[in-house]
């Protein structure tokens, strides 16, 4: 049985990649993610996703072995039956966990010929994708 949201495509936007010198104890790297999505039609079946995902030291007084980042975007198509008020937490949960699993690898492929060797992205829970709820200014 096939999901209700497939993978159309998907790109890579940007690497940058920085190898650091370190003497001494190095930080450990930290990682942020922001993720954007779009719908592309009127119907609301196709979708246009980009995530973000920065790499750095944890304090800015420390060196890490790596810095960088990486942007990766993809087109996603909901089946047209998908409920409408579903739609966004889907596209948000299963486009972020999709891309982040192609920024992991990216990473992981990048700097497994750096000379600190290979980093992993982190295992994120797919909720952490989900857009913030509105909140009501009046509260």
């Amino acid at each position: 049985m096939l999901s209700p949201i497939q993978l159309e495509e998907h790109k890579i936007l940007r690497i940058h990649f920085d190898t650091r010198v370190i003497e001494g104890d190095s930080a450990p790297l930290v990682f942020r993610h922001a993720l954007t999505a779009a719908r592309q039609d009127e119907q609301g079946t196709r979708w246009l996703v980009r995530l973000d995902v920065e790499f750095m030291p944890e304090t800015g007084d420390k060196t890490a072995p790596y810095l960088g980042e990486i942007a990766v975007v993809g087109v996603f198509t909901l089946a047209p039956d998908f409920p409408n008020e579903k739609a966004s937490d889907m596209v948000h949960m299963n486009a972020g966990a999709i891309l982040y699993g192609t920024a992991r690898e990216l990473l992981s492929s990048i700097t497994a010929r750096g000379i600190h060797g290979p980093v992993m992205l982190p295992t994120v829970d797919a909720r952490c994708f989900l857009p913030e709820p509105a909140t009501d200014p009046g509260t």
